[in-house]
């Protein structure tokens, strides 16, 4: 059976090393030997079936250094002679294509977010990327609307595959039957780009005609001092939470009324996912993935990036309608037949298997 060797960053606890964790037994059933090849090398946070072999560049390179990697890397392909590579994110998608140079190796390259965003080397690293992209197999995208930027140049490359929801048949739809609190809820990292200012500012608009709400923003990140420094300051802090990392999140989400996001740009929200298939309603940004599932009125509502103003509109309307709740949760959940892990994995081994 056909080798395959999948290069990440880490085996952290990122949306795409979730994904990995997810499809790790089925990748072991359906190829002769896996090995996930870590260029920053690190323990696994989520569990990594036991037949997938983990490798770590730093400790078989022995060396520090981008250069050192890309050599150790190359001479790893050259020994193991698999049929086919998978990289996950652009930068390391990049040093898996630049090591490659010169060897007849199928490369398919995972795209975690949005193609138009700077990378690190601004308009170069863009160029570099594009150039180096012309020589892979395939192109996987997790939105529509990644897969148009990059039909745009690469077209017949690119294909679609939805991140996989691991949630039981029990557990999708809830929210539905879970007794409800006046609660806003969200999920993500505490940064900039997920724009939690703007969510707070929509929320004290919203508040000020509905004071028997709260919000509470899971997860963790560099903005959580200003956030809490935001917060305070509009004497927020009895009705505002920053609740941290939850490893019960789907049971704690489950009694909000709605979920929020506010992103600036997104790959694919795994948090939006999990919220709609528990039966939540949302109110979200107009970015990737959104757009994908989310039919505004119908099993949530879209705003425009930066909109506070529609935020606390859309806030308002959900709070004074249980109907209106009930109705756009129930269509929110019928999200997971599109999602389900039994579903996303034979897309995943099948497309793989289509590119050796």
């Amino acid at each position: 059976m056909a080798k395959l060797i999948v290069a990440i960053a880490t085996l952290g606890s990122g949306g795409a090393e979730r994904v990995l964790s997810v499809l790790s037994s089925n990748l072991a059933d359906s190829f002769g030997s896996v090995q996930y090849v870590l260029w920053d090398g690190g323990e696994p946070f989520y569990p990594i079936d036991d037949r997938v072999k983990i490798v770590s560049l730093p400790e078989i390179s022995g060396k520090k250094g981008r250069n050192h990697q890309l050599a150790t890397f190359r001479r790893l392909i050259q020994k193991e002679r698999p049929e086919l590579v998978l990289s996950f994110l652009t930068p390391y998608s990049i040093l898996v294509l630049l090591s490659t140079i010169g060897m007849k190796q199928k490369v398919v390259v995972a795209e975690r977010t949005d193609p138009k965003r700077l990378l690190a080397g601004g308009k170069a690293g863009l160029w570099l990327r594009d150039w180096l992209y012309r020589r892979a197999d395939g192109i996987l995208t997790q939105t529509e609307y990644a897969k148009s930027c990059y039909d745009e140049k690469f077209a017949g490359k690119t294909k679609v595959i939805y991140n996989p929801v691991t949630m039981s048949d029990e557990q999708v739809g809830m929210a539905l039957r879970t007794p409800k609190e006046h609660v806003f809820v969200t999920a993500g990292r505490l940064e900039p780009v997920k724009d939690q200012t703007m969510m707070i500012e929509a929320f004290e608009a919203f508040y000020q005609s509905h004071p028997e709400y709260r919000l509470v923003i899971y997860g963790e990140g560099p903005a959580r001092e200003s956030l809490q420094k935001m917060i305070d300051e509009k004497k927020l802090q009895n009705v505002v939470t920053l609740a941290g990392r939850t490893n019960d999140l789907w049971n704690k989400m489950a009694s909000a009324e709605a979920f929020l996001l506010t992103s600036e740009y997104e790959g694919m929200s795994n948090a939006l996912i999990e919220a709609m298939c528990l039966g939540l309603p949302v109110i979200s940004t107009k970015v990737a993935g959104a757009t994908d599932l989310i039919k505004d009125g119908e099993n949530g509502y879209l705003i425009d990036v930066h909109d506070k103003d529609s935020l606390a509109d859309r806030m308002a309307c959900l709070a004074d309608s249980s109907d209106m709740r009930l109705q756009m949760g129930q269509s929110a959940s019928e999200v997971y037949e599109l999602v389900r892990q039994d579903k996303i994995n034979i897309q995943w081994v099948e497309y793989l298997k289509s590119k050796i």
